[in-house]
Order: C-alpha cells, then sequence, then structure tokens
C-alpha cells in the first residue's frame, strides 16, 4: 500500500471527494444530463414490450383481483397516446394514471416496468415537453377503487394493442 504524505495528499483527497461530489449532484447543480431520442428500432422495441406488458398487466389483475362482478367504468377515459409531439402530454397522464392504480393497490399491482418504458419513449424535444405533471386522484370507495383499477389497466392494454409503431415520436 502507497502512502501520500506531504502536499499531494490533501490534493488527492480533494480530487476523489469533489468527482464524487459532482457526479453525484450534478445535476442538481445545471450540469445537463440529456435524453438522446431514441431511434426508430429502439421505439419498434420499447412498444412491443409495452404491448405484452400492458396485456400482462391486465390479465394478470383480472385473475387475482377481478370476480367478474366489478364492470369497466365508462365515463372514465384514458388518453391513447399517438406518436407525436402529443405523445409527451399524453404519455405523462398515462404515467399519472398508472402511479394512481398502483397507489391504490397499496403496490400490489406493479406498474414500474410499464412506466419506465413510458418514459423511455417520451419525446424529449423542447417544443413538444410538458413540463407539468399531472395531478389524477382515484375514488373514494373501495369498490369504485376496484372499477377504476380494471378500467385503466384495460383501456392501457386496449390503447397499446392498437398502437402501430412509427420511425420518430417527435
Amino acid at each position: 500500500m502507497i502512502f501520500l504524505t506531504g502536499p499531494t495528499k490533501p490534493a488527492w483527497v480533494l480530487l476523489c471527494c469533489m468527482g464524487t461530489l459532482l457526479a453525484t449532484c450534478g445535476p442538481s447543480f445545471g450540469a445537463s444530463i440529456t435524453k438522446s431520442a431514441p431511434t426508430a428500432d429502439m421505439i419498434k422495441t420499447i412498444l412491443k414490450y409495452l404491448k405484452l406488458e400492458s396485456k400482462e398487466l391486465y390479465e394478470d389483475y383480472v385473475s387475482k383481483n377481478s370476480s367478474g362482478e366489478v364492470p369497466i367504468d365508462e365515463s372514465l377515459q384514458l388518453p391513447c397516446f399517438t406518436l407525436g409531439c402529443e405523445a409527451s402530454t399524453n404519455i405523462s397522464i398515462i404515467e399519472a394514471y398508472l402511479e394512481e392504480v398502483r397507489r391504490l393497490s397499496e403496490n400490489r399491482v406493479d406498474t414500474s416496468r410499464v412506466t419506465k418504458r413510458l418514459s423511455d419513449i417520451t419525446c424529449s424535444d423542447v417544443r413538444c415537453s410538458n413540463s407539468s405533471k399531472p395531478s389524477v386522484s382515484g375514488p373514494d370507495k373501495f369498490y369504485e377503487y376496484k372499477s377504476f383499477k380494471l378500467t385503466v389497466l384495460k383501456q392501457f392494454s386496449d390503447c397499446m394493442e392498437k398502437l402501430e409503431a412509427k420511425d420518430r415520436i417527435c
């Protein structure tokens, strides 16, 4: 083991500590971390997984939690995004609904993979970005919880089934 003494020791300590600090806290101090736009192949792959995972999420919820008597709430309309400038807005709304489903189910419905894939496909173009995160509040009654969760998962699954991959999001 090499022991450093003299004036170089504080320099090494400072370099190591500041490097770690900047790597950890850099984004907080204005260092930009840019998200590159996904390529056409990445979009197609992400959409393929989103289709599968949204269907699995819905079918898993139905098999475990719904005994057939819970109706789908037709008044609740989840936006089905198209790939374009409005995609970022619709994706953030869908993410908010999925987060509310996760919260209402007390983390028993794991929407994290789907939400991660949605964020991967979000447009990073400044002209298209929507900085505000929408707020979605679920119902107040327990029976309505089930209907809300079932409706969101069903509509999201149906939306993903219909969506066709394109070469660009933005």
